[in-house]
């Protein structure tokens, strides 16, 4: 099954109506925050400053960064006309702040038109990274700054037992959902070939052990199996209602990696 990710509009209707709802959970969540204030604490930003996230889907880090940064310009760009609409109704009282629908592979900004590009959670989903990377860096005045934060999923994790079933919703969610779970891993070494100057590279453990935030592995994973045929509704409501009980009951525990790469375009 393809990633979903990949080309929203075309999924079923309650399947981006899931995936919008995952986004705005996981912007809001606790254990996020650490992560996105990381990198948006490095940046230097001043009046005009000129952000661009690329993949901004929902625009819930995007509407962080236009209130953290009241003085900048803020684009976010999402592929998903369903997602960009959501956008553009949650994001109505940022006056610094505007969505457009495009495609990150061929952005409408000219050349050098951009101080700062953020890639929030989005190479994972891309099959080839490199040809979204270098149009970003093509929209980057020199000297400006790349943001790429994605996590591993390679190393995502539900289980509290071996053969657990919301284990096996993680396996399935990466299978199912994400186009390269080792992305990360490959960022330093796309950076060199690309010839940008990294700055920084930091990993932190985003922990789940209450609420909502990790659900979405569930959900997710749980719809596809029903739609192809492979568990019945009722399990897949079971799945949800166990997850939920874990979250309550203090026995929930959901794990992944993310990394942060801060790269400069070259003077």
């Amino acid at each position: 099954m393809p990633d979903p990710f990949t080309d929203v509009d075309t999924a079923p209707p309650e399947m981006i109506e899931i995936m919008a709802t995952a986004l705005e959970t996981r912007a809001a969540d606790p254990s996020m925050s650490p992560i996105v204030d990381g990198y948006l604490d490095a940046l230097d930003i001043s009046d005009g400053t000129v952000i661009v996230d690329i993949g901004a889907g929902t625009g819930g880090v995007t509407r962080q960064i236009a209130t953290l940064f009241p003085a900048a310009s803020v684009l976010g760009i999402e592929p998903s006309v369903a997602l960009t609409q959501k956008a553009v109704e949650l994001a109505s009282s940022l006056p610094n702040l505007s969505f457009s629908v495009g495609d990150g592979a061929q952005l409408d900004q000219s050349d050098a038109s951009a101080d700062v590009a953020i890639l929030h959670t989005v190479l994972s989903h891309v099959h080839d990274p490199t040809i979204l990377v270098n149009e970003v860096v093509r929209i980057l005045r020199p000297g400006g700054t790349l943001v790429i934060c994605d996590a591993d999923f390679s190393k995502a994790a539900m289980a509290n037992v071996p053969g657990d079933p919301l284990g096996a919703c993680v396996e399935a969610f990466v299978s199912r959902a994400v186009t390269d779970p080792w992305l990360t891993g490959k960022l330093r070494p796309m950076m060199r070939k690309l010839g940008l100057e990294v700055d920084r590279f930091t990993i932190q453990n985003r922990v789940v052990t209450e609420g909502l935030g990790s659900l979405v592995w569930v959900r997710m994973s749980s719809a596809s199996l029903v739609s192809e045929g492979v568990i019945g509704q009722p399990l897949a409501d079971a799945l949800e209602a166990e997850y939920i009980r874990r979250a309550e009951d203090g026995s929930l525990y959901g794990f992944l990696p993310f990394v942060t790469l801060i790269a400069r375009k070259p003077e």
